[in-house]
């Protein structure tokens, strides 16, 4: 019997063991918000964008790391005249279903996205097809209306995602797509879990075998998560204040980086009293933006004027073109008939923290200038529902992560209800100019026609701050589109 019990314990030695970095290819990650829905032909949310868009879906075309478009779906593309595109699809590529993806599906997507009954968040960004040729299995052209400077951007916006046919009525709560990972499970209230796609289309990828999405809206309570070890990374919900006292912390390091999530309080254009410029400039006077960061970020985060983030190559330093002046707000305010000021009601989402402390500081600010300013925290859900749908509300704040977005005041039902002829005239000359010494021109003057105008008050560009366990790679520093791309992600072994 000894002799059994040695030769017992001679096999076991001889077992490999379960050794720490195979028990590391899983990844909890903190999330500030849970997506309404996990469709993205159906919401704009960046919440849903960054569970969903580069990890479970993907495009024709990528935004990468650097900003810069590269071949996705599609191994390559050409066009002879900028109003003829012919996409090459890559071979092999399946959905999770299995199913490999064909021409038809592509058609099929972007035909879904065209027509209105879909309530597609993002139609203008197909107006200009004209027609969809299925070649064959393998090869699309795409005939537009008239040229389009940025149709290869938007066919790898996140609402181009390419499904298949028979996923369309499961979209939201079960995406299906070609991505690195599949949907493991939906936990409402609790988690999202992503699992490794075993055949996805680029070798070697992804490194993880399980990711975790965890919904921790508190920044406090996901920093204690993040120390405790319940959690790997916090990708967005840590408060800027955490950020100094991490850095000397061993055993995170901590991502600073450019985003393209310009945060803005928007002003109800079609309500009164914000129907009038004046009052729209006057708000904007009365706010010191420098000091708003300060107060709510802890400094992190740049000052901007515009729409247009420091990541586009179109951008211009606009930040003090409407440098704080309490005494001309004051005589604009009066100007408009408002001599004693007026009340309003800023709505914000406490999910996003720095909506509501960017909010307390600007009520503050607002108040000396007599706007007194009211604070009403609503639900994410009824956020989308009320100010984003409906456009029910007098003041709001949000960060609008989305690149290349300047469309939206182009657009006089989006929520903003910006309604300039000038600006939309601009705007439709950039989208067909593709020369870029024109189109650069095109943007110059469409941000000094925003300035002019002053439908919302840019605030500042929320800065990428994300805190991860020391030995965790491959995470993008910028983010150049609204996604959490972790497919190169790995744990250093």
């Amino acid at each position: 019997m000894r002799h059994l019990g040695t030769l017992l314990l001679v096999a076991l030695a001889m077992l490999p063991l379960a050794s720490p970095a195979a028990a590391a290819e899983n990844l909890v990650v903190q999330v500030a918000t849970e997506p309404p829905g996990l469709d993205l032909t159906a919401t704009p949310a960046s919440a849903t964008a960054a569970v969903v868009f580069y990890n479970v879906q993907e495009a024709l075309v990528k935004v990468d790391r650097h900003g810069k478009l590269v071949p996705w779906l599609a191994e390559r593309w050409n066009t002879s005249d900028n109003k003829n595109y012919t996409f090459f699809l890559k071979r092999g590529v399946r959905f999770h279903n299995g199913r490999e993806m064909k021409a038809a599906d592509v058609k099929f997507v972007i035909d879904r996205a065209m027509n209105p009954e879909t309530k597609h968040p993002a139609p203008a960004n197909y107006a200009a097809i004209g027609d969809i040729i299925v070649k064959d299995d393998y090869t699309i052209t795409f005939t537009l209306k008239t040229t389009t400077a940025n149709f290869l951007l938007n066919m790898a916006r996140q609402g181009s995602v390419i499904y298949p046919r028979e996923a369309v009525d499961t979209l939201k709560s079960e995406p299906i797509g070609t991505g690195p990972y599949k949907l493991g499970e939906w936990v409402r209230g609790d988690r999202i879990v992503l699992v490794k796609n075993s055949d996805y289309h680029v070798k070697g990828l992804p490194k993880l075998d399980r990711v975790t999405y965890r919904f921790i809206p508190d920044p406090n309570a996901a920093l204690a998560a993040l120390k405790a070890g319940d959690v790997d990374a916090a990708m967005f919900g840590l408060g800027p204040e955490h950020i100094p006292d991490l850095q000397k912390d061993a055993r995170f390091q901590v991502i600073v980086g450019e985003t393209t999530n310009d945060v803005i309080m928007s002003m109800n254009n079609s309500k009164k009293p914000f129907t009038d410029v004046r009052v729209r400039r006057a708000v904007t006077y009365g706010i010191n933006k420098p000091d708003v960061v300060k107060g709510a970020m802890f400094g992190l985060g740049r000052v901007i004027g515009t729409n247009v983030d420091p990541l586009n190559p179109y951008f211009v330093d606009m930040s003090g073109a409407m440098p704080y002046d309490p005494a001309k707000a004051k005589k604009l305010l009066a100007e408009a008939g408002y001599p004693h000021g007026f009340e309003a009601v800023l709505r914000v989402a406490p999910q996003y923290y720095y909506t509501v402390r960017t909010g307390e500081v600007l009520a503050d600010q607002l108040s000396k200038i007599g706007v007194k300013i009211k604070i009403e925290q609503i639900e994410w859900g009824q956020w989308l529902s009320r100010v984003w749908k409906d456009a029910d509300y007098d003041l709001t704040i949000i960060g609008h992560a989305e690149a290349w977005d300047i469309a939206n005041y182009a657009n006089p039902k989006y929520y903003f209800r910006y309604d300039s002829a000038e600006f939309q005239k601009l705007f439709q000359e950039s989208e067909i100019t593709v020369d870029d010494k024109a189109r650069r021109e095109l943007y110059v003057k469409m941000q000094k026609k925003l300035v002019e105008d002053a439908p919302v008050v840019w605030l500042y560009i929320h800065p990428r701050l994300a805190v991860t366990k020391k030995g965790l790679q491959g995470l993008w520093k910028d983010l150049p589109a609204p996604a959490f791309d972790l497919s190169e992600v790995s744990w250093a072994k």
